[in-house]
């Protein structure tokens, strides 16, 4: 009997990258500068095939995450890198974590 394997198993890849993908984006939340909440309220996440997206709508995101020399009083510069950077040695065990539940281990 023919398994369709190949797809649940890119279907739990990208379960696991969605929610690594979420679990940067709630960290660059906390370390990012919080002013009026807008650039916090435009983070999104977004998988697609097997590649996750994390980032921010908002045009200020960009000049906040990269400026070093803006004054931040309740956040940080470089907060989604820094995430990104924190919880890189999470992905594939999470990534692994879903897998082995499709396969049964």
């Amino acid at each position: 009997m023919f398994l369709p394997i190949l797809a649940d198993i890119e279907k739990a890849v990208q379960a696991g990258l969605d929610e690594h993908a979420k679990a940067v984006l709630e960290r660059s939340n906390e370390l990012a500068p919080k002013d009026t909440g807008d650039m916090i309220a435009s983070g999104f996440v977004s998988v697609a095939d097997l590649t996750a997206q994390v980032g921010y709508r908002d045009f200020v995101a960009r000049y906040q995450h990269e400026r070093l020399d803006y004054s931040h009083d309740d956040g940080q510069a470089k907060f989604l890198e820094t995430a990104t950077d924190e919880l890189t040695d999470q992905l594939a065990p999470t990534i692994g974590r879903h897998v082995r539940g499709v396969l049964g281990g």
